[in-house]
């Protein structure tokens, strides 16, 4: 490290998985680290709250809540590979040997919670203490919070992005007599009883929603783009894909020739926006849930003491995040150099000219999937540090073959434990 760099201050916002990570990361070299959280408790997106918005859908609510929990959630993926590097997830480190591999929120958030207190970050978190600006002021990073005015050297931004809903543009919604509502606002399945629900997404928690409701409702139409045509799920569940309109009559509209169901629920799984209130115009633009110009999908090109930890999704999140404080901080604190300004833009138009020629949506941009190893293994080269582990790659591989082979019980699956993480659930 260079030693004129040590004693940085560094501004962290939010209090979750990405933001204590950050924070350790930062403490470890030699950093005055702040943490900001609007809330009165570490975990982010695992604090489970029963509070759901006023307005169903997310849009207008008056009051807004944080959580996007349902009380049944457990994780779907198994915590050998969910944990930090040096933070196993069982009795040795954060979690307990005997939960089980799939493990329900409250564990996630136990977890965090003694990671806060193990690494000493807790006591350097500014609860109940919202950002309201962050902006430049010459050299330095100003932060308003609601308690004060900060300058820092630094700012690692890790609000997360599952708390402002998104809600596709459905032509006709007026027209629809039921009930609408946003996963965001879903809690558990009592309401859906005998109804006939329509279930709109088909990543985790369209998946995980549209088999818990269909354990109560009359009927499920489990609506995405991966049903090009009307399919059979069995019993009560039919596979639709996503819907063109709803019609004067109120009834969803499919395809092309045109077919019609009726419902009495709409339940949109339908993601998240990214949305940073608080910072400065200018310094990144959002379109279409694509947050840019950004290199690494961490750092603008040419300001690197700003961070974003936990844009990328469809990824192994803990290690993920892990990996880009890491690397920030290290780049940080000069113990690696960056590209110059010049060939971090060019970096950064290269990255988006694949994208384009390759058809992605704007709003997938961030999207990694099995591409996660590459970013992972190209942070880590080029910041000094280890590659993506062997066994993490042949557990996740695991995991991966047990979802397809069994969708809906491969939390039950039994495979290898081949991490540090103690996993004495298996037979």
């Amino acid at each position: 490290m260079n030693q004129a760099l040590k004693g940085l201050k560094v501004a962290v916002i939010g209090a979750g998985p990405a933001g204590l990570v950050s924070a350790r990361e930062a403490l470890r070299h030699g950093c005055t680290v702040t943490v900001f959280e609007a809330g009165n408790a570490v975990g982010g997106v695992w604090v489970y709250s029963e509070a759901v918005e006023d307005d169903p859908l997310g849009q207008r609510s008056s009051q807004l809540v944080h959580s996007s929990l349902y009380d049944s959630l457990s994780t779907n993926l198994p915590r050998d590979l969910m944990a930090f590097s040096d933070y196993t997830f069982d009795t040795r480190g954060g979690g307990e040997d005997g939960w089980p591999r799939f493990p329900h929120h409250t564990c996630v958030r136990q977890y965090l919670d003694r990671f806060a207190d193990d690494f000493d970050v807790r006591r350097h978190i500014n609860f109940n203490t919202p950002v309201t600006s962050v902006n430049r002021q010459g050299d330095r990073w100003q932060v308003n919070s609601a308690k004060a005015v900060s300058t820092f050297d630094a700012v690692i931004i890790c609000n997360g992005h599952y708390s402002r809903p998104r809600v596709p543009d459905l032509p006709g919604l007026e027209h629809f007599k039921g009930e609408v509502v946003h996963a965001h606002n879903y809690r558990n399945a009592s309401h859906y009883a005998g109804k006939r629900v329509a279930v709109w997404g088909t990543s985790a928690s369209g998946f995980d929603l549209a088999n818990e409701v269909g354990g109560v409702a009359e009927s499920v139409y489990w609506c995405g783009n991966v049903f090009t045509g009307a399919t059979n799920l069995g019993e009560n569940k039919r596979g639709l894909p996503s819907p063109k309109k709803i019609d004067e009559s109120g009834r969803l509209c499919f395809g092309d020739p045109e077919y019609h169901v009726e419902v009495d629920m709409i339940l949109f799984c339908t993601g998240y926006h990214y949305d940073f209130p608080f910072l400065e115009a200018g310094i990144v633009d959002v379109e279409d849930n694509w947050v840019h110009p950004l290199y690494q999908d961490i750092v603008p090109p040419d300001d690197p003491s700003l961070g974003f930890i936990g844009l990328p999704f469809l990824i192994v999140p803990f290690p993920v995040f892990e990996m880009q404080a890491r690397w920030f901080v290290k780049q940080l604190v000069s113990e690696f150099s960056l590209p110059d300004v010049s060939e971090r833009k060019a970096q950064f138009q290269r990255k988006i000219d694949g994208l384009v020629e390759a058809s992605v949506l704007k709003r997938h941009y961030h999207r990694l999937g099995e591409a996660q190893v590459a970013y992972f293994n190209g942070l880590a080269e080029q910041s000094g540090c280890d590659p993506m582990p062997a066994w993490f790659l042949k557990t996740w591989a695991d995991s991966l073959k047990a979802r397809d082979k069994d969708p809906i019980n491969y939390k039950q699956a039994i495979f290898p434990v081949r991490g540090p993480t103690v996993c004495t659930i298996q037979d």
